[in-house]
């Protein structure tokens, strides 16, 4: 399916507004910064990638899979795990991934790790309905039952006793962009028999990053197909699964998508981290890695800026532990990265 752009003229607008607006370290419109972040450099990962899948655990950070490397311009896709401490500030191997997958959606129920959809394999690889379960404490992977049907770059949350997935993308088997999906399934994980139909997501969309905070879901950017020049989105909605609705709430303050693995809770607030933004390079409008830390504080319906990360990222995977904010791998302009950075 063709990507479907904008005419010249909303071109020409957007180049416009998008230049009065952007700053060369934070593209797009900026919300007032309200509180600082200390950011240092930790230990770098064993293995630089983006597009992986992670989340904190018992004061730990777990990382599997992602590209791994771009050879001869194609992401290679590795099924390496490994995992953070950062009292120690040390990474440790773990078994490898079931499979070697990339932009899966990932929650967490206590000591496990759920993992769900994604793409298989080295780019483009075919979208999976596989649902995984990783026990922390064994280091084992236990298959569940697979979603209703294949996606990729959905996203997957936890509330109480359900697991959450929505949105994501299809693509055909040369890597082709065919549709966003808004539908969204919810499993049980206590009694995991089959995934059940919930309201769907408003605007169907893929990279997008997820979080649950007092119950509530809350959905946060994206982007249409695989345009990451006009199609990153500023949408955000909040999910109430007592009455399954969905409900629009403040936009993000830019265009942001690759934020799956990087969006989390924070002090009882919604926190969206690097990713990729709309751009201007020269007279072109592009996609280009975002070094934003944005706050979304639900008491207000109102974003703030934190201070941003030392570099631009895209598709980080992010955690927080102890109060701190833990970023690592994630790609630049010139491919995947193995740093890590802590916020505090």
């Amino acid at each position: 399916m063709p990507i479907r752009r904008p005419s010249q003229a909303a071109r020409v607008l957007l180049t416009l507004l998008l230049t009065a607006c952007s700053t060369p370290s934070s593209p797009g419109a900026s919300p007032p910064q309200t509180s600082g972040l200390i950011w240092t450099r930790a230990t770098s990962s064993p293995t630089p990638l983006y597009e992986g899948q992670g989340a904190a655990v018992d004061g730990k950070l777990y990382v599997f899979g992602g590209f791994s490397e771009n050879r001869d311009e194609k992401p290679i896709v590795t099924q390496a795990a490994h995992v953070y401490d950062p009292v120690s500030d040390r990474w440790a191997a773990l078994k490898d991934t079931p499979d070697p997958i990339t932009h899966a959606g990932t929650a967490v129920d206590g000591t496990d790790i759920y993992v769900a959809g994604g793409f298989l394999g080295d780019h483009p690889g075919p979208q999976t309905d596989h649902v995984w379960r990783y026990n922390t404490l064994t280091d084992t992977w236990t298959a569940l039952p697979s979603l209703p049907s294949a996606r990729g770059a959905g996203a997957l949350v936890r509330v109480g006793r359900d697991l959450h997935y929505f949105g994501g993308t299809e693509r055909t088997t040369d890597g082709e962009y065919l549709r966003d999906d808004s539908d969204h399934w919810v499993l049980n994980v206590d009694v995991p028999k089959t995934w059940q139909r919930r309201a769907p997501l408003p605007n169907a969309r893929n990279h997008i990053g997820a979080v649950e905070l007092g119950g509530l879901i809350y959905a946060v950017g994206g982007q249409h197909l695989g345009d990451e020049a006009y199609g990153d989105l500023t949408d955000v909605n909040r999910y109430d699964p007592a009455s399954d609705t969905w409900t629009s709430l403040a936009p993000l303050p830019l265009p942001l998508g690759h934020i799956t693995a990087s969006t989390g809770g924070w002090n009882g607030r919604v926190v969206a981290i690097g990713g990729v933004t709309l751009a201007t390079q020269g007279s072109a409008i592009e996609g280009k890695e975002s070094n934003t830390v944005l706050a979304y504080d639900p008491a207000v319906n109102r974003w703030s800026a934190l201070t941003s990360l030392p570099e631009p990222r895209q598709s980080p995977v992010a955690g927080v532990i102890g109060g701190k904010v833990i970023v690592t791998t994630g790609s630049t302009s010139v491919g995947p990265v193995d740093t890590t950075f802590v916020g505090e």
